[in-house]
């Protein structure tokens, strides 16, 4: 999925000379620090992993560095910190695919995600869309819907990040919901190149992938997948806002490490990461880039993705997804 690729840059611009921390009893961090990211150079992931790398560098006096471990759709990175020494040395930006879905549907994936990893802040979110080529002719969720009714034998597509990933699970719980079918595409840079071609009529995808063209009328939005209107684009309901609340998520992003990592070192790790992302100018920043945030202490961070894995891995089983 193609990404922004000024996020990172426009960020660190908005870099905030934080205070160092106390050190503490144990003087952690004495060496660097390492961000895995476990997704190629470029993405959302990374962006975020880069962010945090350069503010948590000045909050600790300490390099934090990036090391990007690609692969299996993010297992391969979340699996070595997994297996990481719980030091305070190696850390991961995890996230909703490798973290949320992807356990339900790999079941050799090599990691529990709730129990392997301490998880310590939230970052952001990308926000997603269900966008339509103008030709479909549908300008919101009851429109598809008509039509897909009248198209049982010649089913409107869509495309989306890949199989398995939230915009597929997301066609997949709609086509449920709604009694209908939509025949799902994976495409690279989530089809939108096919769709803008109209040889997919739909893609459900990252707003940062799909606004601009959205903005500029050549893909008509018929509905955001979070809970409340994305700020960015207040003009498009959600699915909730018309008929099916069921139908919700955002891919998340996280900082978090191996499992038992030392208390003191997750919570300074936590005040800092909260402080970075609720500091206003990174906060204007991705109201800019129509991204989310939450600002969580780490009790709170757990319960929120024990909460969130709790609705998608069912969803992922009942869509009959496996990926070996």
């Amino acid at each position: 999925m193609v990404r922004t690729g000024g996020l990172a840059t426009t960020l660190a611009a908005a870099l905030w000379l934080w205070p160092a921390m106390d050190a503490g009893a144990d003087g952690w961090p004495v060496r660097p620090v390492k961000i895995v990211v476990a997704f190629a150079p470029g993405g959302s992931a990374d962006q975020f992993g880069r962010l945090l790398a350069v503010d948590l560098s000045a909050a600790f006096g300490q390099q934090f560095f990036v090391e990007n471990r690609a692969g299996n759709s993010g297992a391969i990175g979340s699996a070595q910190v997994a297996r990481a020494e719980p030091d305070g040395y190696t850390l991961l930006i995890g996230g909703s695919g490798p973290h949320l879905t992807g356990p339900a549907i790999n079941p050799n994936i090599g990691y529990d995600p709730l129990t392997d990893f301490t998880h310590i802040a939230m970052i952001g979110a990308d926000s997603y869309a269900w966008a339509a080529n103008p030709a479909l002719g549908v300008q919101s969720i009851a429109e598809l819907v008509t039509l897909a009714k009248a198209r049982k034998q010649n089913p409107i597509t869509s495309s989306s990040p890949g199989p398995g990933s939230l915009g597929h699970l997301l066609i997949e719980q709609f086509k449920s919901k709604a009694g209908i079918d939509i025949q799902h595409v994976p495409a690279p840079n989530s089809g939108v190149t096919d769709v803008l071609g109209n040889h997919i009529s739909m893609t459900l995808t990252a707003m940062m992938t799909v606004g601009e063209q959205v903005k500029a009328g050549q893909l008509v939005a018929l509905a955001v997948t979070s809970t409340e209107r994305n700020p960015v684009f207040k003009g498009i309901p959600t699915f909730a806002e018309q008929g099916y609340p069921d139908v919700r998520g955002s891919t998340w992003f996280w900082l978090c490490g191996p499992k038992g990592l030392p208390p003191d070192v997750v919570n300074k790790l936590s005040e800092a990461t909260r402080r970075i992302v609720r500091s206003p100018k990174v906060q204007d920043h991705f109201r800019k880039l129509a991204l989310l945030s939450k600002d969580l202490d780490v009790a709170a961070v757990q319960a929120f993705l024990t909460e969130e894995y709790g609705f998608w891995a069912p969803l992922a089983r009942n869509a009959g997804l496996k990926i070996q």
